[in-house]
């Protein structure tokens, strides 16, 4: 079992730099879970792409139906944010991070399993309070 963070599971459907990592996650023998954040926070980086002019409104139509259809069948089990909310504010505060991203630290920490990141900066400072936080692009997969 193992977390992955909403940058990790949009690399599924948007080719970017460590896509390629992220997919053999998605493949891996390990059942992956997240808070239930991660449904919008997904949705949230496929959309930024239209903004962004990189993909058309109806590519980011298909990639968040396929992202449904990969939660459907269970690619990441979801944690309820209320089981882990007081956890997270607790390692926001001592973090020094947003609550958001603190909620995927509160998961592993309370599951006491690795945290897969793609977010660079928040590695860095959830590493020194989360010796199983590991960063996408360096991650070796067991």
């Amino acid at each position: 079992m193992m977390v992955i963070d909403a940058n990790v599971a949009a690399k599924w459907y948007l080719p970017e730099q460590d896509s390629t990592k992220a997919l053999a996650l998605l493949g891996a023998q390990h059942q992956l879970i997240a808070p239930s954040l991660i449904k919008m926070e997904v949705c949230a980086a496929i959309t930024r792409r239209v903004r962004g002019e990189e993909i058309t409104a109806s590519e980011a139509k298909e990639h968040c139906e396929e992202w449904f259809a990969d939660l459907r069948e269970d690619a990441v089990q979801l944690v309820a944010e209320e089981t882990i909310l007081l956890r997270a504010i607790e390692l926001s505060v001592k973090v020094r991070h947003p609550l958001q991203d603190c909620l995927y630290l509160a998961v592993a920490d309370v599951h006491r399993v690795p945290l897969i990141t793609a977010d660079e900066p928040f590695y860095k400072k959830a590493a020194g309070h989360y010796p199983d936080i590991h960063l996408l692009s360096t991650w070796r997969m067991n």
